[in-house]
């Protein structure tokens, strides 16, 4: 409704010009989904960064994210230890589990 799209851009253009930037939205969409992920979201994020494998590399990881984000996940991200992974392989799904409280990681 109006009401709502006014709060948002209340939130997105705070000097009322009209016009939102694409980090202004990037941040919005940021804060009001935050604690609407789930495991399986971020999951599904993590399949999509390692191209539909059950593992990521730490290559993966810093192309794909920021520096700060890549490093938080490579220092916590424990070894992937199904078959056929490459050396150096991360466990994604343990550590999506887990960062929502559902493993005990």
């Amino acid at each position: 409704g109006e009401v709502e799209f006014a709060r948002i851009m209340m939130l997105v253009d705070q000097n009322a010009t009209g016009i939102v930037s694409f980090q202004s939205f990037i941040d919005f969409m940021t804060r009001e989904t935050a604690d609407t992920d789930t495991a399986e979201q971020v999951v599904a994020s993590f399949r999509i960064l390692a191209a539909d494998k059950p593992y990521i590399l730490v290559d993966e990881l810093r192309r794909e994210l920021p520096p700060e984000q890549a490093e938080y996940c490579i220092m916590r991200m424990p070894p992937y230890k199904g078959p056929g992974a490459p050396p150096g392989a991360l466990d994604y799904t343990a550590f999506s589990t887990a960062l929502y409280g559902e493993s005990d990681l």
